[in-house]
């Protein structure tokens, strides 16, 4: 007995094993990846599978180097690199795994499912960069797509509610390209947590952003701060002034950028304000009419007092007396008749004026602007201007 308990301290049982594969070579292997959880299962082989796994070990500190490589469908090049820490309490790991020309035709059972449209072509580069320390995850996801063209619509339960296509177009560039960065992060000691739903999540989020402020993304494109979504006009005019056009400048290098997108156009009205401008516009015009001289109306001399009293007088009946110039103005100006139609046709040529100064100011192609009026009896809209809107 005593003679086993002294071979038991030399040998120091009560210490924890250590554990150590100083490589582990992988030669000519394939991995073959199916997931049958979608309505229509997913599978593909990663084949030509070589690398090596060096310094397995349950030492204090000791850290994993990991490099391999392989080719999915025998074509598009994948590999996975970094170090790990599998034995440390709590784990870590800094790997990057990388996908290059991908065929996105076969990832249609997760597009159709989760997105609810079939892909009918386009590449996808991968690259996702992974850290894990203290139970903290951070993930960098860039990902490329190349010449990307959905198919047919594909009923799903699970299809993000999102207009897909609006978003595709506000993503892709002149080149037919979509350059996509995601951080995401999370405590894997958190029972909510779950990497796939958390990649999910930041992509939806990405694209959420994208369609709910769309003249945002735009604008950012070209560096600039504006509202690119609304211009707005003087009251009673359809003349683009000079801060408008220095949006509509900005607008026509952002669309440039994004050849998909078709701006729609609304000419917008302050119901009151611009008839009353209109109406003014009117008066004037009858005064010159009259031979009031024009610096008599612009500067409001004496000429153009008396005559807008003697209206007042003809027209509304009584005298002046007690009656201040701005109450006998306005009870003039209320009855000169401006019709909806005149309203609409001024937001007509509010909407006009855009369209022509992005066309032949910024070459826009025609049929990249379309014109929307919106109905002048529409007293809420409160807006003198023009109101862009997207369309794909």
């Amino acid at each position: 007995g005593d003679e086993a308990e002294e071979i038991a301290d030399e040998l120091e049982f009560d210490q924890p094993w250590e554990i150590t594969v100083p490589e582990i070579l992988i030669s000519s292997s394939a991995i073959d990846f199916k997931d049958e959880s979608l309505p229509l299962p997913f599978r593909t082989i990663i084949g030509d599978v070589n690398g090596e796994i060096l310094n397995v070990s349950s030492a204090p500190g000791a850290r994993t180097e990991v490099d391999i490589k392989g080719e999915v469908d025998g074509y598009a090049p994948v590999s996975l690199s970094g170090s790990a820490e599998p034995f440390t309490a709590p784990p870590a790991l800094d790997l990057l795994l990388t996908f290059n020309g991908v065929d996105l035709v076969l990832l249609t059972p997760y597009s159709g499912n989760y997105a609810g449209y079939a892909i009918e072509r386009g590449l996808l580069n991968l690259k996702l960069e992974y850290s894990l320390a203290e139970n903290r995850l951070q993930g960098n996801n860039e990902v490329v797509v190349e010449q990307l063209k959905l198919g047919d619509k594909v009923d799903s339960d699970q299809a993000v509610d999102l207009p897909l296509e609006l978003a595709l177009a506000l993503l892709t560039d002149a080149n037919g390209v979509i350059d996509l960065k995601v951080p995401v992060e999370g405590d894997v000691n958190d029972p909510e947590f779950a990497i796939g739903s958390v990649i999910a999540g930041a992509f939806v989020n990405l694209i959420t952003k994208a369609v709910t402020a769309p003249f945002a993304l735009l604008a950012n494109l070209v560096g600039s701060e504006d509202d690119l979504q609304r211009l707005a006009f003087s009251t009673g005019s359809g003349e683009l002034n000079d801060a408008g056009k220095a949006k509509l400048d900005e607008l026509g290098q952002a669309l440039t950028q994004r050849p998909k997108l078709i701006l729609v156009v609304r000419g917008r009205l302050n119901i009151a304000a611009d008839r009353e401008k209109l109406q003014e516009q009117v008066l004037e015009a009858e005064l010159l009419a009259e031979g009031i001289p024009a610096q008599a109306v612009e500067k409001r001399e004496e000429q153009y007092l008396k005559a807008i009293e003697r209206r007042y007088s003809e027209q509304i009946g009584g005298g002046t007396d007690g009656v201040t110039f701005r109450e006998q103005y306005k009870a003039v100006l209320a009855t000169i008749s401006v019709s909806n139609k005149q309203m609409q046709e001024l937001a007509q040529a509010r909407a006009v004026a855009v369209k022509d100064y992005l066309v032949n100011e910024q070459g826009l192609p025609a049929d990249r602007a379309v014109l929307e009026i919106p109905d002048s009896k529409d007293e809420a809209e409160g807006f003198s201007g023009v109101e862009l809107d997207l369309a794909d």
